[in-house]
């Protein structure tokens, strides 16, 4: 496995699973990783470029990254990285096998640098700290 963290487009809807016997939470993300060019007709605007990996968000993040991210988004990721080949069902002799690279992390963060605002509001639930009575 290798080490990879960067910034990612979501390429699709995040989809919730749970796997196992212990019903594990698992969100899976379609995102390819980016690696801005310069864009010869504009030099204000990057072009996305890079490449396409299948990512799994384990645990306890995979509930909240399946209801905050939608498609388009930029993320920033973290994970180990690996590669899984096979051969298409419709290939044909001398097609090459295709390669899927895969992402298992825990660690996901929204691409903040083009955020333009953030609201936040308070937690649901969750008790305010009481005021100390000094009589």
């Amino acid at each position: 496995m290798t080490d990879i963290q960067g910034p990612a487009r979501l390429g699709k809807e995040p989809v919730l699973k749970h796997v196992g016997e212990d019903n594990k939470p698992v969100c899976e993300l379609r995102v390819i990783f980016l690696n801005y060019r310069t864009n010869k007709q504009d030099q204000n605007k990057p072009v996305d470029s890079g490449f396409w990996a299948q990512v799994n968000i384990w645990g306890k993040f995979a509930e909240p990254a399946s209801r905050l991210f939608n498609t388009g988004d930029k993320v920033y990721i973290m994970g180990d990285m690996d590669q899984d080949s096979f051969k298409s069902k419709d290939a044909n002799d001398g097609d090459d096998d295709v390669t899927i690279l895969h992402v298992n992390s825990n660690i996901i963060f929204p691409w903040t640098i083009d955020i333009e605002s953030l609201t936040f509001t308070e937690r649901k639930g969750l008790q305010k700290p009481s005021t100390l009575n000094n009589e």
